[in-house]
């Protein structure tokens, strides 16, 4: 994923199934960790309102 951010990506969720941890990776270098699937990533910037329900994935 800092691949990707390190090209010009702006937003980037990678999604651990195994650790059920979702990391959200920004153009600012910052790394957010959210812990379960009970909830929904957001889109930001790029797909702002746009939001994945993890609840499929439980």
């Amino acid at each position: 994923m800092t691949l990707w951010i390190a090209n010009k990506t702006e937003l980037g969720w990678l999604i651990d199934p195994i650790e059920k941890n979702n990391y959200v990776f920004r153009a600012d270098g910052s790394i957010e960790t959210i812990r379960g699937f009970d909830g929904k990533l957001k889109g930001e910037k790029p797909v702002e309102g746009f939001q994945l329900d993890l609840s499929p994935l439980i």
